[in-house]
């Protein structure tokens, strides 16, 4: 009666501690949602277009193929594949995102897309459900990497390809995310840098159950006049961006957002020239 009590009581505090865990989880996906309601991600996703086909290309998805597109935000490298007439899932944490996406496909008259609700870290397919799995920067920001990656490999068959693009760290969009990350607090057991997914050598830990990975690189040229009417486009259409901002601004010291955006402009400096911000990015493609 004792040892079945004592069980029992272990019992309830292990799924005490699953909950709790669950609830942090489910939590940090909530801010990570809300991050990306923030802005105008429709105006942001302007600088995008031609790394979307540069991985469709790179990974050289055909038509019949049945291709997944996570953290798919406005649905460009879905839409992007559905041209080629692969057949084409897009899923997204955020529902306005997916609201976004139909509209877009409706635009570029792309029909039968299936557009879905869900999260990176937990993915709601069967094993080796997709000959090619893709994300174009969307999949970086889930706070759990390794789920993403394993996720990723889950759901893609046997000898299928998985790519993404991601963000360098040494490089425009990562040297903001560090400028960003300078003025924010460093909560305690934080998730890894999403600018991390820009490392060669942290994928391919991560991506330790694919056969072959190699990696490519490319530049965006995304118009601008000058920097600061990059500050202004970024700091009132990027959600992560807005969110800091209103974090330094709650703090009721104007001084800071200052102090941010002196250390915006000074990490975009090097790649800004002939009034364009040079947007360096590097597509990862693996064979599983």
């Amino acid at each position: 009666m004792v040892i079945s009590r004592y069980h029992n009581m272990s019992q309830l505090n292990l799924s005490n501690k699953e909950n709790e865990a669950s609830e942090k989880e489910s939590l940090k996906n909530k801010k990570t949602e809300n991050v990306w309601k923030l802005g105008d991600y429709r105006s942001i996703s302007t600088m995008l277009p031609s790394i979307s086909s540069h991985l469709v290309r790179s990974i050289n998805v055909q038509s019949g193929e049945d291709v997944l597109d996570i953290a798919c935000g406005n649905g460009n490298t879905a839409i992007t594949a559905g041209r080629i007439g692969a057949n084409v899932t897009g899923i997204d944490i955020t529902t306005e995102l997916l609201d976004l996406a139909a509209e877009e496909a409706k635009i570029a008259q792309v029909d039968g897309i299936t557009w879905r609700a869900g999260d990176a870290q937990n993915l709601p397919f069967e094993d080796e459900s997709f000959d090619v799995v893709l994300s174009t920067f969307g999949h970086m920001f889930a706070p759990q990497p390794d789920l993403v990656a394993k996720e990723m490999m889950r759901v893609t068959k046997k000898g299928g390809r998985i790519g993404f693009a991601t963000w360098p760290p040494e490089l425009a969009i990562g040297s903001i995310f560090k400028a960003n990350g300078k003025h924010l607090p460093k909560p305690v057991n934080s998730p890894p840098s999403p600018i991390l997914w820009g490392v060669p050598e942290v994928i391919e830990k991560r991506l330790n159950e694919v056969s072959k990975v190699h990696f490519e690189r490319g530049t965006a040229l995304f118009p601008i006049l000058s920097p600061n009417h990059f500050w202004e486009f970024m700091s009132t259409k990027y959600g992560p961006l807005i969110n800091t901002i209103q974090i330094l601004n709650n703090r009721g010291d104007s001084s800071e957002t200052d102090l941010l955006r002196d250390d915006f402009l000074k990490a975009i400096g090097p790649y800004v020239f002939d009034n364009s911000i040079g947007l360096g990015y590097l597509l990862t493609i693996a064979k599983r």
